[in-house]
């Protein structure tokens, strides 16, 4: 059971939600040398919360419309194949979404309008992003949504919440990892084009094809390569140029996804994009600490 309950949170897609917390308050850190530390750990638990919450609601929510087929490629949905009941997994999601609300709320008493927006922006993507009457997965936004969420609003949200006020610096960043967020969801998309086709979810993958969708992940990854390689230049953050060329490590990867056939290989590649977000993040972090002079 316990097994079932892990399958249906996707540990391996946690890292999106881990990995700009980190970034965000790297860059707190470097614009007032001090963190505070139960802010910094509740922003982290909210983080993973609502992640949970987004997962749940996709296996949930996914399941009650029959998208989900024999067909499909990515990871075994629990709903779908009997593992969880329905009454189960709405019951978990009403759960987790609450919890998240309940840990937020000293979150948006102390970081004011702002992140009581950002607050309330993100618990209606939790579930909006596959229910309500637009799901954003079903509309071809997905991937937009994973680039504000798990880039730009995750990062300078981060920040604003330590520093009390908005970092320029988080903001641009922040689109690091949302470039590679969103190359998570194109790679999932680009997986799931067939059954997505045939269950009419309108994915940017569906509406514009495979070879579009291969040349979007691309894009995206070396975005997020460029992106840093321009902060380190209008910063003279010398330590944030070896960072732009992590991607280089993943060259495979990146292949694979570009030119192998689309089938349950793309897991893998899935689970990778998420090691190379958790790294990126993870060294522009030490780039900035470095550049800085914080620990030197």
């Amino acid at each position: 059971m316990i097994n079932n309950w892990i399958l249906a949170v996707r540990p391996k897609t946690l890292f999106a939600s881990v990995a700009p917390v980190i970034l965000g308050l790297m860059i707190a850190f470097i614009h007032q040398s001090y963190l505070n530390w139960i802010v910094a750990l509740l922003t982290l638990l909210c983080a993973l919360l609502m992640q949970i919450a987004s997962n749940l609601a996709n296996d949930y929510l996914d399941s009650l419309r029959g998208v989900d087929t024999e067909k499909r490629l990515g990871p075994t949905r629990v709903t779908h194949a009997g593992l969880i009941s329905a009454t189960s997994m709405k019951h978990a999601l009403i759960f987790v979404l609450i919890l998240a609300f309940l840990m937020g709320t000293y979150l948006m008493w102390i970081g004011g309008p702002v992140i009581i927006l950002i607050g309330l922006l993100s618990l209606y993507f939790a579930y909006g992003y596959t229910g309500g009457p637009f799901p954003l997965s079903h509309n071809g936004l997905g991937e937009v949504a994973a680039f504000i969420f798990f880039g730009v609003i995750a990062v300078s949200g981060t920040t604003y919440l330590q520093i009390h006020q908005l970092s320029k610096l988080s903001i641009i960043l922040g689109m690091g990892p949302g470039f590679i967020s969103a190359t998570i969801l194109a790679i999932n998309n680009l997986r799931d084009i067939e059954t997505d086709t045939e269950v009419q979810k309108r994915t940017l993958a569906v509406r514009f094809g495979e070879s579009f969708q291969r040349r979007l992940c691309i894009f995206l990854i070396i975005s997020s390569s460029i992106l840093i390689l321009v902060v380190a230049i209008a910063y003279h953050f010398i330590y944030l140029f070896p960072v732009s060329l992590l991607p280089l490590f993943f060259i495979k990867n990146w292949l694979n996804i570009y030119t192998k056939p689309i089938n349950s290989s793309l897991n893998l590649a899935l689970a990778r994009t998420a090691q190379y977000l958790l790294l990126y993040c993870i060294f522009a972090s030490l780039g900035l600490l470095l550049s800085s002079g914080r620990i030197l």
